[in-house]
């Protein structure tokens, strides 16, 4: 119990959230290795697939604030995994191995980008309604670990079956995990009801747009876009690099595929270990300021490294620290920072952070990959230039930290 420090009471809501969790991201993780590969077989193209993954996201988002306004929380969130899953059943038939089609491997990679988003970001603000900041604390790292477990479970299956069932297969297997997650939403949402004793949850109501609009009138909410940006900065370098460097050293659509299986298996075996047993700890010793404040500051030496030398296994090592930091640490903290806001910011403002805000960070920093990669710069040359970045994310991250307190002695006083 300890390990986990989970309290009475806690249990039922607390495996649910972790099953769930484990479901949502082992179905992500199998199809993760498949963009992955196409990203590799098209890396002169990803600033054009980064743009068309925004500018689905916009388009998306006044749809998801729609649905969130007029439905309750039981509807809706199973509703639009379905939609998702629906989507995934007409890339089975689509894709050929090698023979598919370009348009077919763009699709899929605007496709994942997407739903990777959308059903994460509903995940966590489903977890940010339901756990107090408190709880939020303790349990949203052990949460996490069950979503690394899954990740962990995808690319090992992917990598084992890919050349025997071809990616048409492995996508059967994700839309099978991908209901038993839809599911156990399901499940979860009921037994919330029924501990509160409101068969009918309330609708959350409020414009479309609100969200959007909450987002550009608070500080707190645009720090933790800068923080984003920050992340995104540095993911989508080391991303588009490790594409490039893949490129030019592996051939093959399914040696591609088992090579990203293995980074993402061992991204999320790290991930775990700091999700079930390091970082809730973290967070209650150093507290919230002095623990968003590691990831940039570990990065920079990892990024100082990169500037002095180059290849593909140290580049791919980089780039498994940086992720595994992401899931492991930033990731559950990003989270917490959303327990001291209000409901509809819960959803609304957190989606369009979580997809339109992620997605437009994404963007900017392809094509300023691109930019610099035309102007004939190196990998090394580029890695030194985006030290100075993570100085800026560090206070970013410090500030975010210090506000959050505020905010919950706050809350606590309130509800105290």
């Amino acid at each position: 119990m300890n390990l986990i420090n989970i309290q009475k009471g806690e249990w039922p809501r607390f495996l649910l959230a972790f099953s769930y969790f484990f479901f949502l991201l082992a179905g992500y993780f199998m199809l993760r290795p498949i963009r992955g590969t196409v990203a590799a077989n098209h890396s002169e193209s990803l600033h054009l697939l980064y743009t068309g993954t925004f500018i689905s996201m916009l388009l998306l988002v006044p749809v998801f604030g729609w649905l969130v306004s007029r439905f309750r929380r039981g509807r809706f969130i199973p509703g639009i995994y379905l939609f998702f899953i629906s989507n995934l059943i007409f890339f089975v038939f689509a894709f050929k191995g090698e023979a598919t089609l370009d348009w077919v491997q763009y699709a899929f990679y605007i496709w994942l980008s997407v739903f990777n988003l959308f059903v994460v970001s509903i995940f966590w603000s489903f977890m940010a309604d339901i756990f107090r900041p408190g709880q939020a604390q303790r349990l949203f790292g052990s949460i996490m670990a069950g979503g690394s477990l899954g990740a962990i479970s995808g690319p090992l299956l992917t990598a084992r079956w890919v050349e025997h069932i071809g990616s048409s297969g492995v996508m059967i297997l994700a839309i099978i995990l991908l209901l038993l997650a839809t599911t156990i939403a399901i499940a979860l949402g009921r037994f919330e009801r029924g501990q509160q004793q409101n068969p009918q949850a309330v609708i959350i109501g409020g414009s479309v747009w609100e969200g959007a609009v909450k987002v550009f009138r608070s500080k707190y909410l645009l720090l933790i876009c800068l923080l984003m940006l920050s992340h995104n900065l540095t993911s989508t370098f080391l991303y588009n690099g490790l594409a490039v460097l893949v490129d030019r050293n592996i051939t093959g659509f399914d040696e591609r595929t088992e090579f990203f299986s293995y980074v993402d298996l061992i991204v999320q075996v790290l991930a775990f270990l700091f999700q079930f047993l390091i970082t809730s700890r973290l967070v209650i010793f150093l507290g919230m300021p002095r623990t968003a404040v590691l990831p940039p500051i570990l990065l920079a030496a990892g990024f100082t490294l990169l500037g002095s030398s180059l290849g593909l296994v140290l580049f791919a090592a980089i780039q498994v620290a940086q992720r595994a930091l992401n899931y492991g640490l930033l990731g559950p903290v990003k989270e917490m920072l959303f327990t001291v806001v209000d409901r509809e910011t819960k959803y609304k403002s957190k989606n369009f952070i979580d997809t339109v805000v992620y997605r437009g960070s994404d963007v900017t920093a392809s094509w300023i990959f691109k930019g610099m990669m035309t102007a004939g710069l190196s990998l090394s040359q580029i890695a030194w230039i985006y030290v100075p970045l993570m100085g800026i994310w560090a206070a970013i991250a410090w500030r975010l930290g210090t506000t959050y307190l505020r905010l919950k002695a706050q809350l606590d006083s309130v509800s105290g």
